[in-house]
């Protein structure tokens, strides 16, 4: 199928693509496509750019974050070649972005391991591939329009066999790891009336540790999963910063924002050795901040410290529970 006349940036971070098919009565849909495969992007171009979509090209997730925030487009995609760690790491990025939060984002994956991964990274859609043109065009005009918030994080991340395992593993630890240490660390060294450190099951969050927790969460040890911004920090696996969790579209509708009064949260997942997202160390602040730099670093040595401890905690031999494969 011929392509329309198109020109492409020579800047690093995307390939804009334009047509003369667009519609004069009404704006083009606007569409992302993140995929390193030339042969991926070319289809795409032959399936969208007839029929009147603007179609964006970035060849890695790295780029793509500043190009899609730039773009504000109206769909992101991420063709299978993104389907590894850090391509689906693009996924958690733009969902916690106040400006991308809302944006919807299908994952195409060939494979059925890959199409879990991309589920569990919180993809707003993922479709088996791979697909051919009139597929890929049909696909894109159903997903347009999909909200894409989480409302959670993905069930088939909470309720993942082995990371219940090491969650379980964790609690049963007997002491073998001094939580409060990192919660009494984190509030002094970022001077946060709240911290905490969470471990999330399939159905809440336990507090390891706190400082700062009020009833009656303080005396329940837990809370159900829709109080929980940790659960996001261990589906996007990367450092969730909110300056203002009122305004931000993945947290603004949890009760913790308005019973609690948790306006500023930096959260850094807790990731084992075997690769499972269990827990996140987190500073809480009762007024919207601007965390820092070295609000950042700190709290991520803190959890990475954490993290070294918790991993000595699943293979030691009195715990026996959880042993690296």
């Amino acid at each position: 199928m011929p392509t329309t006349a198109a020109t492409v940036a020579s800047a690093p971070t995307a390939e804009a693509i334009s047509t003369e098919a667009l519609s004069t009565e009404a704006p083009a849909a606007k569409v992302f496509l993140v995929d390193s495969d030339p042969s991926t992007r070319r289809e795409a171009m032959q399936a969208l750019l007839p029929h009147g979509f603007e179609l964006l090209i970035g060849e890695g997730p790295f780029e793509a974050t500043t190009a899609i925030l730039r773009a504000e487009p109206d769909l992101v995609i991420l063709g299978d070649s993104m389907t590894h760690e850090f391509g689906l790491a693009l996924v958690g990025r733009l969902f916690s972005l106040p400006t991308t939060a809302n944006t919807p984002v299908v994952v195409i994956a060939n494979t059925p391991e890959k199409r879990l991964a991309a589920e569990k990274a919180g993809a707003t859609r993922v479709l088996s591939g791979p697909l051919g043109e009139d597929a890929l065009r049909r696909a894109v005009a159903t997903q347009l329009g999909l909200p894409g918030g989480l409302d959670h994080a993905p069930v088939s991340l909470l309720n993942d066999v082995d990371r219940l395992a090491a969650v379980r593993a964790l609690r049963d630890s007997s002491g073998a790891v001094d939580f409060d240490e990192f919660t009494r660390l984190t509030s002094d060294q970022l001077r946060t009336p709240v911290s905490l450190v969470t471990l999330i099951e399939n159905d809440r969050q336990v507090y390891a540790s706190h400082v700062g927790l009020t009833p009656p969460w303080s005396a329940a040890g837990s809370a159900p999963l829709e109080y929980s911004y940790c659960q996001y920090a261990i589906t996007s696996r990367q450092p969730l910063i909110i300056d203002d969790t009122s305004t931000h579209p993945l947290v603004a509708s949890s009760p913790s924002v308005s019973e609690s009064d948790w306006i500023a949260y930096a959260g850094i997942p807790l990731i084992t050795a075997d690769g499972h997202a269990v827990g996140a160390l987190c500073a809480i602040d009762h007024r919207p901040r601007q965390w820092t730099p070295d609000d950042i670093r700190t709290l991520e040595d803190l959890a990475g410290i954490l993290t070294t401890q918790l991993d000595s905690a699943l293979t030691a031999p009195a715990t026996g529970r959880h042993r690296r494969h």
